[in-house]
């Protein structure tokens, strides 16, 4: 025990480096002499200029806490996020203008500005301590309890144009059709077209809109409702990007919190993804691979429905798929939704040479078949409009409407889920904030 009070490391123990980051704040000021002083236990590796330094110095892992003033410019969860991940113990420090934000930003360690310097120090060597003895854990993206979520249903595929977006289009608009609130959400990060695809105009990307909201605390449910358009009682669309230099702006932080409020917003989720995954890119720093979207989705959805096209090319490019979401979300349920199946490529009998197929390079899946039904795909397209507006009777929408039924089994027009979701839904005259 120090002189003035501080509990000190035993000796011989190595100092743990500290990056303070104030922006120039008061309380650097007083904590400086306590952190250089002799024996304290503490090393100071760094005053960082701004948050571009802070995170330089996190990512060469030269520093183990961080100080940070909670109103330091750009600073927002995703950041703190990189932090933590960088195996940085964080500690914010509030002033009484800004206190509560250090919570929106995803922290559990909070200092106030006006509190003694040997206070704050005490809480810093106490972050130290508690760092030093924890074992690091692979980030993950927590889920909630399933009977507080609607369903998140990802639809996905390997690359070659198999129709993962008519798919999820057509499931979402036959799902909202049944009675279940549903929410399209285009995380295409190659360039989105949902909302050309259905016909309504949007001046600005809602997914990166709600990401912002949610990198400020700010996204709520009616927030997000906000951010999403309407497209029919119980379908609305969250937009994407349509130019892939953007998807910069869908930071994994951001993206987890969208992901939990669309639960609490509607009762199924439908998730347009672009092709591949980062093959093994960590799931929250996957930011520097357009593809980590698609690795956060698949490893946080209830079901994945994976398309892929019949001929030779088409399934050896599904198998790879298979194999390496296998890899990526090895618990999450899995269907396979085989496009445009048609006999001259696949054989007189399709359902079973396809699961024949499928069962013998990648084993056992559940599979839906959708037909090649190039004219009711046209007259969608043409009209931007689901199949169920302009081709009711079509053999494709037959077939969407067998896949609803798998991946939401009970959702089939007419049931008496349906009717009470319907009812409900009817009863329900705003979306309710839940911030």
């Amino acid at each position: 025990m120090s002189s003035d009070g501080l509990a000190l490391p035993t000796a011989g123990a190595p100092d743990v480096p500290v990056a303070l980051a104030s922006g120039g704040a008061a309380w650097e000021v007083g904590l400086l002499p306590l952190v250089e002083r002799h024996r304290s236990g503490l090393h100071l590796a760094r005053r960082c200029v701004d948050l571009a330094d802070l995170l330089a110095v996190s990512r060469a892992g030269l520093v183990d806490v961080a100080v940070v003033a909670a109103d330091l410019a750009r600073l927002d969860r995703d950041q703190v996020a990189r932090l933590r991940a960088d195996g940085v113990s964080v500690l914010l420090v509030e002033t009484r203008r800004t206190s509560g934000v250090s919570l929106g930003l995803g922290a559990s360690d909070v200092a106030v500005d006006d509190m003694a310097p040997e206070d704050l120090l005490r809480m810093i060597h106490s972050l130290a301590q508690r760092s030093a003895t924890e074992v690091p854990a692979t980030p993950t993206h927590p889920v909630p309890e399933p009977s507080a979520r609607g369903r998140l249903v990802a639809v996905w595929g390997p690359t070659g144009a198999p129709g993962r977006s008519t798919v999820a289009v057509n499931l979402a608009a036959e799902a909202a059709a049944s009675g279940v609130s549903t929410l399209l959400v285009d995380a295409d990060t190659a360039g989105g077209a949902l909302s050309t695809r259905l016909g309504v105009l949007d001046e600005a990307p809602g997914l990166a809109a709600a990401c912002r909201s949610a990198s400020r605390d700010r996204l709520g449910t009616s927030v997000l409702a906000e951010h999403a358009l309407a497209v029919d009682e119980n379908l609305r669309v969250l937009t994407g990007a349509t130019r892939p230099d953007r998807w910069r702006e869908l930071r994994p932080a951001a993206l987890e919190v969208v992901w939990q409020t669309a639960r609490r917003l509607v009762d199924l989720v439908v998730v347009d993804l672009g092709a591949g995954l980062s093959a093994g890119a960590d799931a929250l720093t996957g930011a520097a691979h357009p593809e980590g979207v698609s690795d956060m989705v698949v490893g946080t959805a209830d079901v994945v429905v994976v398309v892929g096209s019949p001929d030779p090319l088409g399934m050896l490019r599904l198998v790879h798929a298979l194999d390496l979401l296998g890899e990526a979300a090895p618990h999450t349920r899995v269907i396979v939704a085989v496009n445009r199946v048609r006999d001259a490529v696949v054989g007189r009998n399709p359902q079973q040479a396809v699961r024949e197929a499928l069962e013998r390079f990648a084993g056992p899946v559940e599979v839906c078949l959708l037909p090649d039904d190039p004219r009711a795909a046209d007259s969608s397209t043409r009209a931007t409009a689901p199949l169920r507006a302009v081709a009711p009777t079509s053999a494709l929408r037959t077939g969407v409407l067998g896949l609803l039924g798998q991946v939401l089994p009970g959702s089939e027009p007419g049931s008496t889920r349906t009717a009470r979701r319907s009812r409900r839904t009817r009863r329900r005259p705003s979306v309710p904030s839940t911030r």
